[in-house]
């Protein structure tokens, strides 16, 4: 089993994927999607509600890879972009709505974050392979604060179509 950091950088797609359970990809990078059975950490960027300033990148999630890319029933679009390929997952758990595992402070501590002055960027990519170590020690963190989807789905879908839903205190 792999486990990698899915890196969501909208708010629509992310309220897809949590209503779905669904996830889209370019039909060119099929061949890039994870397996059955890999296991993804959902990492929300501080883009991700269209305010930087405010939010903060969350590891806030996690799924389990159901079935391998194929074509969607129906193209989904997300701002202007069509993507007609995708897989299914089960998610395992969610965060509350902008809670979750800030990445930043452990970065220097991380194998895929290795220097703590330019990690941010080794996050522009929309899927990271982990090592054993930092999936490790990523979700020990998160197993803090998920809870099952359905308990904190509203808050999502809230946020996703004002964007403007906040609650005091990422951890």
């Amino acid at each position: 089993m792999v486990v990698s950091l899915l890196v969501i950088s909208d708010r629509e797609p992310l309220a897809w994927l949590l209503s779905e359970q669904r996830w889209a990809i370019p039909a060119g990078r099929a061949r890039s999607a994870p397996a059955i059975g890999d296991q993804l950490l959902l990492y929300t960027t501080r883009g991700c509600y269209r305010n930087p300033s405010r939010d903060r990148g969350l590891v806030m999630g996690l799924a389990t890879v159901r079935t391998s890319p194929g074509p969607l029933p129906e193209a989904v679009s997300f701002r202007g972009r069509d993507f007609t390929t995708g897989f299914d997952v089960d998610i395992e758990g969610v965060a509350p709505l902008h809670h979750g595992v800030e990445l930043g402070p452990m970065a220097g501590h991380l194998d895929f974050l290795p220097d703590a002055a330019t990690w941010s960027v080794r996050l522009r990519r929309s899927l990271i392979p982990l090592s054993e170590r930092d999936a490790s020690a990523i979700s020990s963190k998160l197993m803090h604060h998920v809870q099952p989807r359905g308990e904190v789905l509203a808050g999502y879908l809230r946020a996703s179509k004002t964007g403007t839903e906040r609650v005091a205190g990422n951890t």
